[in-house]
């Protein structure tokens, strides 16, 4: 075995770790010390979730706008012009998320979600070699033998660079506008590169936006009960592929000593199965889900449905929570915590808002901030209140 190979296990241990010094704080900056509970919930966290839930979460915007150019279409009209209007509204949203979290998505939506209309009446066949071309990685692939490197940026992005060490002491001494400027300046060239580099997030957001304009297209997402046998059959080839991929990836990281940098075609190819891997999966669990929602009944449904119902809201208010308990102009939480710990505070959130949002619609027909989006979206105030009188179904 030559020196720049890497066993199993040493693999496994730097993916755990891997994935946790993404959003760890360096031990340098004062982070507290892995122990195996954050191995072991890294492992999870980088098998279930990297890569995965912004998969399903661009699948259902795709399926959002199905829905909405559909119902548009039934009484003779076209909402594409609106959709437009509609991702301005949310592009301002963006902005102010993207202020004080770096981690934003929605102002990546707007930019993709620009080029849906244009696909809407695309035929089935030329929507199907786009997702495919996607998915197969064709434009990072492009883009890295354009360009030579896996990065536009002028600077190491790695978990051990300078650059990521001053943020992080940007983040846990800074004030809210230090926070706020750093963002909006080198996190926003972060997140550029992030889209339309190596990481390619921007093609692949695009296929699954594609992906579920076409679920509503053919009718899958209102029959969703009568696609139960293609689910199962979705669902076990799925996790056979993700069991490969796994196999391939792993063989392929083996014999990079260092998972982060990509100087040839080789570790790019490497990347290019965790890209497989991370659809296969993203499929096992959309599937997985989607069997277990047919299933599912009364409070269950009922707690999914009024999530779902929030969303946006719900995504912004778990920002400023964490903003407010993780920097250094709130609590100043970062890296005291073990991620273990971080994540059962996670659930402890995400639970109190499904409990809270039950209430909220109890009273209110929208989320808040799906309220003023709504509003926006037809330039007019729509009624809040349940007690307010019923809702104008039309389209305008």
């Amino acid at each position: 075995m030559r020196s720049g190979d890497l066993r199993l296990p040493e693999l496994w241990w730097r993916i755990c770790m891997g994935s946790l010094s993404r959003r760890r704080v360096p031990q340098a900056a004062g982070g507290v010390t892995p122990d195996l509970g954050d191995q072991i919930t890294g492992g999870v966290v980088w098998i279930l979730v990297y890569g995965k839930f912004y998969s399903l979460f661009a699948l259902l915007f795709g399926v959002s706008f199905g829905i909405m150019m559909e119902r548009a279409a039934v009484v003779g009209k076209d909402f594409s012009k609106r959709f437009l209007w509609r991702l301005s509204l949310l592009l301002l949203i963006g902005i102010f998320h993207a202020a004080i979290y770096r981690g934003d998505i929605l102002t990546a939506y707007v930019l993709i979600g620009l080029i849906l209309p244009a696909l809407y009446r695309v035929a089935d066949r030329w929507l199907w070699t786009l997702i495919i071309l996607l998915m197969l990685g064709c434009g990072q692939l492009l883009v890295y033998g354009l360009a030579g490197k896996a990065s536009f940026l002028p600077w190491e992005s790695s978990p051990t660079s300078p650059e990521v060490a001053r943020y992080v002491e940007v983040l846990k001494h800074g004030t809210f506008l230090d926070v706020v400027k750093e963002n909006l300046s080198t996190g926003l060239a972060h997140k550029f590169d992030f889209l339309f580099a190596i990481f390619g997030r921007a093609y692949m957001t695009l296929a699954y936006f594609i992906l579920g304009m076409w679920l509503v297209r053919h009718s899958i997402v209102h029959n969703l009960g009568d696609y139960r046998p293609q689910l199962k059959r979705v669902l076990w080839i799925s996790s056979a592929l993700t069991v490969i991929f796994f196999v391939l990836m792993m063989i392929a990281f083996i014999k990079m000593p260092d998972m982060t940098q990509f100087t040839q075609w080789r570790h790019v190819l490497a990347f290019s199965f965790y890209n497989y891997f991370n659809i296969a999966m993203t499929l096992v669990l959309g599937s997985g889900f989607a069997l277990l929602f047919l299933r599912a009944k009364g409070r269950w449904k009922n707690a999914l449905a009024v999530y779902g119902r929030t969303a946006l809201s719900n995504y912004i208010l778990q920002s400023l929570i964490g903003t407010t308990l993780f920097f250094g102009f709130g609590v100043g939480l970062l890296g005291e915590l073990h991620d273990w710990q971080t994540v059962l505070l996670a659930l402890l959130i995400i639970l109190l808002q499904i409990k809270i949002s039950g209430i909220w619609l109890r009273h209110f027909r929208y989320g808040p901030l799906e309220w003023l989006w709504r509003c926006g979206t037809y330039r007019q105030w729509l009624p809040l209140c349940k007690s307010a009188g019923m809702e104008a179904q039309s389209i305008s």
